[in-house]
C-alpha cells in the first residue's frame, strides 16, 4: 500500500480503537483522557497537500501520547521503516517492547518487527537473536523462520540455513527440498575449497537425496571424482549430465577437458564436446570444438566445420571465428586488413549479447552464478547468448 494511503487509514484506525475502548472498558484505564481529534484533521490536510513527512511527525506525536493500540503503533513503525527510517521505526518498536503485561503473541509481534528494523539497518546478529525468540509464538513463527533464511543466505551460514528451510517447510507445507540442495552444495563447495573430500562427499550425498540427479550436486560430484583421480568416472558423470540438464554443459566444459588431459586422452574431450552440441545446441560449446580441431592440427576441418555451422544457421558467432581464420591465413595485407575489420563488425554486434543474465530480475555478470547476487533468487541465472568469445570483446 502507498504510504500516503496508509497515512489516511491510520488516524480513521485510532478513531475506531479508541471508540471500541471507549464502549468495552470502564475501569480506569478506559477513562484515559480522549484522544483529540486535531492530530488527525491535521495530519488528513497534510497528506492531501502531499506533505507526507510532516504528517507523519503530527500522527506520531499524537500516537505517542495515546499509545495503548499496539496494531496502529505496529503499522507506524511498519511505515517508518519502509520509508527508510529505521531509527524511528526501532523506537517505536523498543518503546512497545518495554510496556509491561503483554501476552506472549503481542511481544512475539513486536520482537519480529523490530528484527525486520535490525535486518534493514544490517545489524543481522541482534536481528537473529529475535527472530529466535520470536519464533516460539505461532503467530509469527513462519515468517520469522522466512527472515531468519534470508539472514543465513547472506552470512553464508549454511548449516543454519537447512534447519531453518526444514523447519519452515515443516510449518508451511512447501517443497522447500530445492533450496536445502542449494545448501547441501554450498557446504560441498566450502569443503573441496578446505581439502576437506570427505566432508564435501557427505554434503553432495545429502544434496542428491533431497534433489536426485540435481544438476549442480552432479558436477560437484563429477568434481570429487577427479579430485581422487578417478578422471573416467568424472567425465562419465558430466556426460550423463548432458541427458538430464544440456543447459549446463558449458559449466563442465574445462573440468572435462582437464580430466580427458589428465588421462592423455583427448577423444574423451572430442566426444563429450560433440554430444554436447547434440543435446544443448550450445554456439560456445561449437566455438571450443572448432577450436580443438585446430590445435590438434586439423586447421582445414576446423575450418570446414566453421563454414557449414555458418551457412547452415547463419550464425554471426560462427561466422566471428571463421573471419579471425581466414585473417590469419590471408597473408595479402590488405585482405587480412577487410578480414580484421569485419571482425571488428560482428564484435561489436555481439559485445551486447556475451555473459550471463538472471531471469528473474535482469542482473548481469560475466560469470555463472547459482544465486542471482540481484535478486537472491537460486538457479535463475543462465547464459544471455550461446557465445564464449575472446577477451578482446
Amino acid at each position: 500500500m502507498d504510504p500516503a494511503w496508509l497515512l489516511l487509514l491510520l488516524p480513521l484506525a485510532v478513531a475506531s480503537g479508541w471508540v471500541g475502548a471507549r464502549r468495552r472498558f470502564s475501569s480506569p484505564r478506559g477513562n484515559a483522557r480522549p484522544v483529540s481529534g486535531k492530530p488527525y484533521l491535521e495530519t488528513l490536510n497534510l497528506v492531501i497537500n502531499d506533505q507526507h513527512d510532516k504528517a507523519l511527525d503530527v500522527l506520531s506525536t499524537a500516537l505517542q501520547e495515546h499509545d495503548q493500540d499496539l496494531e496502529i503503533q505496529l503499522a507506524l513503525g511498519s511505515l517508518f521503516r519502509r520509508r527508510g527510517e529505521i531509527e524511528r521505526a526501532t523506537q517505536i518498536h523498543q518503546r512497545l517492547l518495554a510496556r509491561p503485561a503483554q501476552s506472549l503473541e503481542q511481544k512475539s509481534q513486536v520482537l519480529f518487527e523490530l528484527a525486520n528494523d535490525y535486518f534493514k539497518a544490517g545489524l543481522l546478529d541482534r536481528a537473529e537473536n529475535l527472530l529466535k525468540e520470536a519464533s516460539t509464538s505461532s503467530v509469527v513463527r513462519e515468517s520469522a523462520f522466512r527472515l531468519l533464511i534470508q539472514i543465513y543466505e547472506s552470512e553464508k551460514e549454511w548449516a543454519n540455513a537447512i534447519e531453518a528451510v526444514l523447519a519452515l517447510a515443516s510449518l508451511s507445507g512447501e517443497d522447500l527440498s530445492h533450496s536445502t540442495a542449494q545448501y547441501h552444495c554450498e557446504l560441498a563447495d566450502r569443503a573441496i575449497a578446505e581439502g576437506d573430500l570427505d566432508s564435501a562427499e557427505r554434503s553432495v550425498s545429502e544434496a542428491l537425496r533431497y534433489r536426485p540427479r540435481f544438476a549442480r550436486a552432479t558436477i560437484l560430484q563429477g568434481r570429487l571424482r577427479a579430485a581422487g583421480g578417478h578422471h573416467a568416472k568424472a567425465i562419465g558423470i558430466w556426460t550423463d549430465l548432458l541427458n538430464a540438464s544440456p543447459e549446463f554443459a558449458h559449466e563442465v566444459v574445462k573440468l572435462v577437458k582437464h580430466s580427458a588431459e589428465s588421462l592423455g586422452e583427448a577423444h574423451r574431450y572430442s566426444a563429450f564436446l560433440q554430444r554436447a552440441i547434440e543435446t544443448s545446441g550450445d554456439d560456445r560449446i561449437r566455438l571450443l570444438y572448432s577450436d580443438f580441431l585446430a590445435r590438434e592440427g586439423r586447421e582445414e576441418e576446423a575450418e570446414r566445420y566453421l563454414w557449414n555451422w555458418v551457412t547452415e544457421s547463419s550464425s554471426l558467432v560462427g561466422l566471428h571465428q571463421l573471419l579471425e581464420i581466414k585473417s590469419e591465413q590471408n597473408r595479402e595485407p590488405s585482405n587480412r586488413d577487410e578480414y580484421r575489420l569485419f571482425r571488428q563488425v560482428t564484435a561489436k554486434l555481439l559485445q551486447h549479447r556475451i555473459g550471463y543474465e538472471c531471469r528473474f530480475c535482469g542482473f548481469q555478470g560475466r560469470s555463472m552464478h547459482w544465486q542471482c547476487p540481484g535478486c537472491r533468487h537460486w538457479d535463475t541465472t543462465g547464459p544471455r547468448a550461446s557465445a564464449l568469445l575472446t577477451q578482446e570483446l
